[in-house]
């Protein structure tokens, strides 16, 4: 043997130690979906990487199972077997099983009319802040109850606790004594940091409430949960970010859903801040504050009447960014963290509020401890800093298909205008930092502000505010001198 034959065996030896052992191909993973005992066909079964549909026998099989949960999208008319506290759509896949059934019941009401009750940012960070909790999950209750039309649910979008996941207990819990399900979306503050990676992140929310990414149905509307808090590494930095495990999942998924159909979408960052695309910057707002790569999932929900919803900014705002495309970041449950009664917006503590008919969509803001008609507080001259010759109103659930107008002394003076100001209420609020665990808390400039320069400052002003859909609302505001005589 020469000298390069010699060479060339030694490398081909060396070659041959040093390639990895082939990785065990995941197993496929099977399963029946039924209501009592009869397989259910055509039903959606996904392990969060691969979407497959039952048979008519309400068989499925997952070539690869490689995910770690196994869920199926609950079609319309049914609903998991426990739903309650902790919808029980799902199952972990552990190594030593490859056979997951589940047993779905019929809705007992036509989901076809359904309320949807959207909380958002809870984010309890001591036990003390469930005093301030109870009262609103018995406004929600109240809502429930009140709803005699069809089925009723909720989503929470996210921050459910504030970096304290041993209050998860108590927090499903309070919620349960609403009524209703509620199924959950993750927040950054449900995230667990320290580790070297986003794919770490989510161990405890996954051990509690199950897959971070799913999607379920109710009469002809089709949801979708995604997690788009992307963890980069550094404690309590993240972006929003959708990675392309995600977006290969939700390709997969939106495939058998028709298009022209109704989807909700709910993320805890928003998809964007505005509905104008802005110059992208390197900065926590731009990163942190709304999803970076957006457009892809503009993209996919382009065929479909969408509806994206939102949290995490602890303010209120409607976005409207194309004919077919509404984003409603709705305001946090806790307002200023539990340290008053509004947000940072002067948006009170309450929850988004949706009326779904078929593919008919209406939606409100529940304000907590006030009745449904109470969508607006207004301010008479002197009150407003910017504007003291000025009547203010803020009006937190308005997007631009609102009308706002005021009437002096009887006489319409036609629209008000729009600025983006701060809420005299929430100054007031974060004044004395003394009272605030969080000294840094401040108000925020909102783009739901109106004002208009009565004739005279004696004058009686009443607002009138009309929602998309035809609503009324009013509110008045009389000269002080009249005030002191009644």
């Amino acid at each position: 043997m020469n000298k390069f034959q010699i060479l060339f065996f030694l490398s081909f030896i060396c070659l041959w130690n040093f390639v990895p052992a082939k990785a065990q191909a995941p197993a496929p993973i099977k399963g029946k979906v039924s209501c009592a005992g009869k397989g259910l066909s055509g039903v959606v079964v996904s392990d969060g990487q691969t979407c497959v549909l039952t048979d008519k026998a309400g068989r499925y099989s997952i070539p690869k199972g490689g995910g770690d949960f196994v869920f199926v999208s609950t079609p319309a008319g049914y609903l998991p077997q426990d739903s309650l506290g902790l919808p029980r759509f799902y199952q972990r896949i552990v190594p030593e099983k490859r056979q997951y059934d589940f047993e779905l019941k019929k809705n007992p009401k036509d989901d076809q009319r359904h309320l949807l009750l959207v909380h958002a940012d809870p984010q309890f960070f001591k036990e003390e802040n469930f005093v301030h909790y109870t009262p609103i999950v018995e406004d929600t209750r109240k809502t429930i109850e009140a709803y005699r039309k069809g089925d009723v649910f909720g989503i929470d979008c996210g921050d459910l606790v504030g970096d304290k996941p041993q209050l998860y207990s108590r927090y499903i819990d309070e919620l349960s004594k609403a009524g209703a399900p509620f199924y959950r979306v993750l927040g950054n503050h449900d995230m667990n940091y320290g580790g070297r990676s986003d794919e770490t992140s989510t161990r405890t929310y996954n051990s509690i409430f199950g897959p971070d990414c799913y999607s379920f149905n109710r009469g002809k509307v089709h949801y979708i949960v995604l997690d788009n808090v992307f963890y980069i590494g550094r404690d309590y930095f993240y972006m929003g970010y959708l990675t392309e495990k995600i977006l290969h999942w939700l390709q997969q998924d939106l495939s058998h859903v028709p298009a022209g159909s109704t989807v909700f979408v709910a993320m805890h960052i928003p998809a964007r801040l505005s509905e104008k695309s802005q110059p992208f910057a390197y900065s926590s707002e731009q990163m942190g504050g709304q999803t970076i790569n957006a457009s892809a999932l503009f993209k996919m929900l382009a065929p479909y009447n969408a509806h994206i919803l939102t949290g995490h900014m602890h303010y209120n705002k409607n976005m409207v960014h194309a004919a077919n495309l509404y984003e409603h970041n709705t305001a946090a449950i806790c307002g200023t963290w539990w340290q008053g009664a509004y947000c940072l917006d002067g948006t009170p503590l309450g929850y988004g509020v949706y009326e779904i008919d078929g593919d008919r969509v209406q939606w409100y803001f529940k304000s907590a401890g006030h009745p449904r008609d109470y969508q607006m507080r207004a301010y008479a001259v002197g009150e407003s800093k910017d504007f003291p010759e000025d009547v203010t109103v803020n009006i937190w659930n308005w997007d631009k298909n609102w009308k706002v107008e005021w009437i002096e002394n009887g006489r319409n003076m036609g629209a008000m205008t729009r600025f983006e100001g701060i809420d005299p209420e929430v100054t007031k609020m974060c004044a004395d930092k003394e009272k605030l665990d969080f000294k840094w808390i401040s108000p925020i400039k909102n783009g739901h502000m109106f004002r208009a320069t009565p004739t005279s400052k004696t004058s009686t002003v009443e607002i009138v505010a009309t929602d998309s859909f035809g609503n009324r609302y009013t509110t008045t505001i009389k000269p002080k001198e009249t005030e002191k005589n009644d």
